[in-house]
């Protein structure tokens, strides 16, 4: 049963999660540089492992939806470890966006969000298909029971 479709949903929800401990979230810029084009700007790139919140709920993510792949029997459990996993990237979504507004509005920076700040919705959007196949799944297995 691990071949089904959902699978590879949460496979690639494992993947992302790996894939954005190394790329940078957001890049910091000083606020002096970013409007003066003669001065080489500064730029600080931001990874999601300079603070610890966010990797921990990142790697929380990670382990759901691997977990959540070998439960393929307990369909019920994968259901309710898949909305856990869809609340966890929610938070992680919030919290990145509000430590990059804290940056900003705290010090006299500007930030500019990159590539690694997207992939939390990816995520988001592949729990929510593994989770409405999951429930497909359940619903042909309790159809199937009815007509025994």
């Amino acid at each position: 049963m691990i071949q089904r479709i959902q699978t590879i949903f949460l496979l690639g929800v494992v993947i992302l999660s790996a894939v954005l401990l190394k790329l940078p979230v957001y890049m910091i810029q000083p606020a002096a540089s970013a409007n003066s084009p003669e001065v080489a700007p500064e730029i600080h790139s931001v990874l999601l492992s300079s603070n610890a919140l966010l990797l921990i709920v990142n790697c929380a993510i990670g382990v759901v939806a691997f977990v959540t792949i070998f439960l393929y029997k307990n369909r019920n459990l994968q259901i309710r470890l898949g909305n856990l996993g869809i609340l966890l990237t929610c938070a992680l979504i919030g919290l990145l966006i509000f430590s990059a507004d804290s940056i900003s509005s705290g010090t006299n920076q500007v930030v500019h969000y990159s590539f690694g700040e997207y992939l939390p919705m990816v995520e988001l959007l592949l729990f929510f298909l593994a989770v409405r196949k999951i429930k497909k799944d359940e619903e042909l297995v309790r159809s199937a029971d009815r007509l025994r």
